[in-house]
């Protein structure tokens, strides 16, 4: 399966867009969001970059996976990382978005963290250098 950059958007806009400092299942729910093979997919992708945990830190943030491939999503309470949201953040950029959708459609997930990281703090500079006259 490949990455879906829209998907991993909408699902960390869930995260965002929660009036608590946690997610369960049922908001991704929803949010119309199947709790699927793509689903399960994604989340292990955001779990091994450490952008989402539990709340209570615990490592298991909720799947069980059958030996037949077949898994169960148990609802825990999950959190963005400080990470997790500054990736977030760069994604949600449509200047950012865009350019890792043309130049990095097929990358990694440690590609796309790290072009996010290094695109997100062009950004900043940029704005920082246009409303405070600071020069990185």
């Amino acid at each position: 399966m490949r990455i879906d950059q829209d998907y991993l958007r909408t699902l960390l806009g869930v995260f965002l867009d929660s009036p608590r400092s946690f997610v369960e299942l049922g908001d991704f729910q929803k949010e119309s969001i199947a709790i699927d093979d793509k689903f399960l997919f994604h989340m292990q992708l955001l779990e091994d970059q450490s952008f989402v945990e539990r709340l209570n830190k615990d490592k298991n943030i909720g799947y069980v996976i059958a030996i037949s491939g077949n898994f169960e999503w148990i609802s825990r309470p999950l959190r963005l990382s400080a990470a997790g949201h500054e990736f977030a953040d760069a994604l949600n950029r449509k200047e950012i978005a865009q350019i890792l959708k043309s130049g990095f459609r097929d990358a990694s997930m440690s590609t796309l963290k790290l072009a996010a990281t290094e695109l997100l703090t062009a950004f900043v500079k940029t704005q920082a250098e246009k409303h405070l006259g600071l020069k990185a």
